[in-house]
């Protein structure tokens, strides 16, 4: 289920660059909407990661872009460790 959300993630993030590219209007112009606030939810996480799990990472940057690109379905693995 991990890894179909993890695709998941990057055809959104794939469709949020079509529409920046094609300069999407109408029905599929609420992608780039999306994508700024999903972005920032991102950023957020990544706030989160480097406060709470960065000593726990043995790549700290690799895991900080995957959190970026996939969110909490990077991130999770090391709350489970946390609360383990």
């Amino acid at each position: 289920m991990l890894a179909f959300n993890k695709f998941a993630t990057l055809m959104f993030w794939l469709a949020v660059a079509l529409a920046y590219v094609f300069n999407w209007q109408q029905e599929a112009g609420w992608f780039r909407e999306a994508g700024l606030v999903i972005g920032a939810i991102h950023l957020l996480e990544v706030l989160y990661f480097f406060i709470a799990f960065r000593d726990k990472s043995q790549d700290v940057m690799k895991d900080a872009g995957l959190i970026l690109v996939f969110g909490i379905f990077h991130l999770r693995r090391f709350v489970s460790e946390k609360t383990a």
